[in-house]
């Protein structure tokens, strides 16, 4: 059984930035970009990372970045737009989390590499949680903490805002063919 024309473009988008790819296909490939980003998370629980530490969760995050700055490109060839805005969203996304990998090894020193123990792992979104609630909750007379906190709270959404900015951007473009 053949696939219709834009469900065959959609599986094509995973390797190369190059060509084009419609509206409508882009779309149904965001969407499945984002669900399997969504259900990436589930390699941060507790029993993933014990048995094979967060190697899984930066693989996922590797190949999923790849593949959406390749259906952006593929989106924005074929609105006849640039591919910078998406190359820059997709590196500044890669740094993010190159950063949380650091502050998140360094902050509990886990001997056996990168967010080896489980058990830190777990306390780390906890931890994390509460500080920054109770930190922002707190009242900001002159409290350099404060800052420092919203300040990186607001960064680490960026990237995320920035991705799906981006997307709705891209898929709202019409086609340069057209």
């Amino acid at each position: 059984m053949l696939l219709p024309g834009h469900m065959m473009q959609v599986f094509h988008v995973p390797l190369s930035p190059s060509g084009s790819l419609p509206a409508r296909p882009f779309v149904i490939a965001a969407v499945a970009i984002y669900a399997v980003g969504i259900a990436s998370q589930q390699l941060t629980t507790p029993g993933v990372i014990s048995r094979a530490g967060l190697w899984p969760f930066i693989i996922v995050q590797a190949a999923l970045t790849w593949v959406w700055f390749a259906a952006h490109a593929q989106r924005l060839h074929d609105a006849g737009r640039p591919i910078g805005a998406a190359a820059g969203i997709a590196l500044l996304y890669v740094l993010s989390l190159v950063l949380l990998l650091f502050v998140a090894d360094l902050f509990f020193n886990s001997s056996d590499g990168v967010m080896g123990d489980a058990n830190a792992t777990s306390a780390l979104g906890v931890i994390l949680i509460v500080y920054i609630v109770s930190t922002l909750l707190a009242t900001p007379q002159g409290n350099i903490a404060w800052i420092v906190v919203a300040g990186l709270t607001f960064a680490a959404f960026v990237p995320i805002c920035l991705a799906v900015g981006c997307t709705i951007w891209a898929a709202t473009r019409p086609s340069a063919c057209a």
